[in-house]
């Protein structure tokens, strides 16, 4: 008895050793801060995403300064290390006259689903309708799938008596098989969705 006792001692003691040994070799790199748009100027209301199908694919995006169209967007596919970065939705201007998504002003709203579709909603400088658009290579382009109106009639009983004149504050947001996007529609808060069955795949809002 006495003999099964020390061998289990010195078992136990062995793997209580080797613990900490094993622990510092497989210490974590230290973590880098890349500054990703190097641009100078407002770029607040951010929004940041990663692809569940690959979890190195990570995309940002954010309003610019004031006073111009335009959303800055990164993507990254080695998990932040080195990023590709363009400003979009400037309103097809001289600068960009295949721009499809509009003249954007800001609130952008990212969110992956699934399957790797990617979806961003924001709003327009001017126009009244609420934009989803969608990629399905990991944020390099998008396209304009939807566009989401505000109600013709407000029925708000609140203290402004639902007279909110303009949309805002919209989030996008993804779940299983469906997407779905929340508004503040000048008033009334609008939920619409759609539903989702693989990469590009996506029905009617």
């Amino acid at each position: 008895m006495h003999r099964v006792v020390r061998r289990v001692a010195v078992l136990v003691l062995g793997a209580l050793v080797a613990v900490p040994t094993t622990g510092a070799l497989a210490a974590p790199p230290p973590v880098q801060t890349v500054d990703v748009s190097q641009r100078v100027g407002n770029e607040s209301e951010e929004s940041i995403a990663v692809n569940p199908t690959n979890p190195n694919n990570v995309v940002i995006v954010t309003n610019i300064a004031e006073g111009f169209s335009g959303l800055f967007k990164a993507v990254s596919f080695d998990g932040g290390l080195t990023w590709a970065t363009s400003i979009i939705a400037t309103g097809q201007t001289a600068d960009d006259p295949n721009d499809p998504l509009g003249d954007s002003c800001c609130d952008p709203s990212i969110a992956f689903d699934q399957y790797g579709n990617l979806f961003l909603s924001y709003l327009y400088n001017i126009e009244i309708p609420v934009p989803i658009a969608l990629s399905t290579d990991g944020g390099l382009t998008f396209n304009l799938i939807a566009r989401i109106p505000k109600p013709d009639k407000v029925t708000g009983v609140g203290m402004r008596q639902g007279t909110f004149r303009f949309t805002d504050q919209q989030t996008i947001v993804t779940g299983a098989g469906m997407v779905w996007l929340v508004v503040n529609g000048g008033g009334p808060i609008v939920a619409t969705g759609a539903r989702v069955s693989g990469l590009g795949s996506v029905g009617g809002f």
